[in-house]
């Protein structure tokens, strides 16, 4: 059940820490893509990046578990239970693709970067931090709603940038003249990144559903 005013969306100052849920779990996004970003531009602090990133990725597990604890046990919230746990669960699967992403630098023992992955990382950072914007913006939805739209919108866009980015690196990978290791390595590391900017704009798409259903 939620909270709502007639004809608008409402939140009565009901419970709203569940944006600041989604807020936290947002920043964690954000900063582990500036981590990203560093790592994939930089492999002499690799070592040190992982674990920032693993202790970021722990984070977001124990705002996520409390998320669906308090939605299991609190009746009346701003916005439907499903809604908070379709994007609580979005958003995690956000943070584990990068956490994954990142990792694999470490698993296929990168040692060059690619600037193609550098510039795919710099879009998903500015996804982040569009994220960011987008959850505070979701306490007052109606207040809002042009701008949500906006910036979900913005996700896509990004999205296409590093669609674009990914086709055209694994063309050039698959030309016939680059190392097989090399090959299977960044196709599996680039196909991650296209990944989490997948998973942004499908959270970017549930913010559009969430915006339409309260506004």
């Amino acid at each position: 059940m939620h909270v709502g005013g007639t004809g608008m969306f409402n939140i009565s100052n009901k419970h709203e820490e569940f944006f600041d849920y989604l807020i936290s779990n947002a920043k964690v996004f954000h900063q582990g893509a500036l981590i990203g970003q560093a790592a994939f531009r930089d492999l002499s602090k690799l070592d040190q990046h992982l674990e920032e990133v693993i202790q970021l990725e722990h984070k977001a597990d124990v705002t996520s578990m409390e998320v669906i604890r308090k939605i299991s046990v609190i009746f009346i919230t701003p916005i439907d239970r499903e809604d908070f746990y379709r994007l609580t669960s979005q958003m995690e699967s956000c943070i584990d693709h990068l956490q994954g992403a990142i990792m694999r630098l470490d698993t296929y023992h990168i040692t060059q970067p690619s600037s193609a992955a550098s510039e795919m990382m710099d879009h998903i950072v500015e996804m982040a931090g569009e994220l960011e914007e987008i959850f505070d913006l979701l306490k007052d939805i109606s207040r809002n709603e042009a701008k949500l739209f906006e910036r979900a919108e913005r996700l896509s866009h990004h999205e296409s940038a590093v669609d674009k980015l990914y086709r055209k690196e694994i063309s050039r990978l698959f030309d016939g003249s680059q190392d097989l290791f090399d090959v299977i390595r960044w196709k599996d590391i680039l196909g991650t990144l296209e990944d989490t900017a997948d998973e942004v704009e499908d959270l970017g798409d549930i913010i559009k559903e969430v915006t339409m259903k309260y506004a």
